[in-house]
């Protein structure tokens, strides 16, 4: 198998992104193999970004999406898609607060990247 070539990433290359994120609150109903974890996100648009797309994508892996409601309201299944990678939301708000819960599994979390069990506790790697 080819070893795949790295890209640099330059600095020049960044752009402000197109949301800030105002405050996180997290919730997590800790079992072995189904937590249930709910990420309560305030959002509101970067002014000084460059993007007026009304398009939120997220990062994530290994989740099991159970809901995604934006301002008290259940997202309908065709403004979102979704991934293995990425949960993408369309036409957000330029103010909004995005509640999402999903269900992991830490015992088979074996990337040792956000919450797993290691000798029998949890732990997390936060990046």
């Amino acid at each position: 198998m080819p070893a795949t070539k790295l890209q640099p990433i330059l600095l020049k290359n960044y752009a402000p992104p197109p949301f800030l994120i105002d405050r996180v609150e997290l919730t997590f109903d800790l079992e072995p193999t189904n937590t249930e974890v709910t990420a309560l996100t305030f959002f509101r648009r970067n002014p000084d970004s460059n993007v007026v797309s009304g398009t939120l994508e997220l990062d994530g892996e290994d989740l099991e999406l159970k809901s995604v409601t934006i301002d008290g309201q259940e997202v309908a299944p065709d403004m979102l898609t979704l991934t293995k990678k990425t949960l993408t939301l369309n036409s957000v708000p330029d103010t909004f607060t995005l509640r999402i819960v999903t269900i992991i599994n830490p015992e088979a979390n074996s990337a040792l990247e956000g919450l797993y069990i290691s000798s029998g506790r949890f732990c997390t790697q936060c990046e």
